[in-house]
């Protein structure tokens, strides 16, 4: 999803000092991180077209 459909580093900006400071190597496993992230321009279009065309899934390794 990272960068195709949602905008990670719009995510990462949102982040609080604590949390960054906490989960500062591993700011992915910040819970919550990808409800903070913009979608990508066009992705939620995209994404709504896909589904109504076919059986669409997300699946991610977070």
């Amino acid at each position: 999803m990272d960068n195709v459909l949602v905008d990670f580093q719009s995510g990462i900006d949102r982040l609080s000092d604590a949390e960054r400071e906490k989960y500062e190597d591993d700011l992915d496993d910040t819970p919550g991180i990808f409800s903070k992230m913009d979608p990508m321009p066009g992705a939620v279009a995209a994404f709504t077209e896909l589904v109504e065309l076919f059986d669409t899934y997300l699946l991610s390794t977070a």
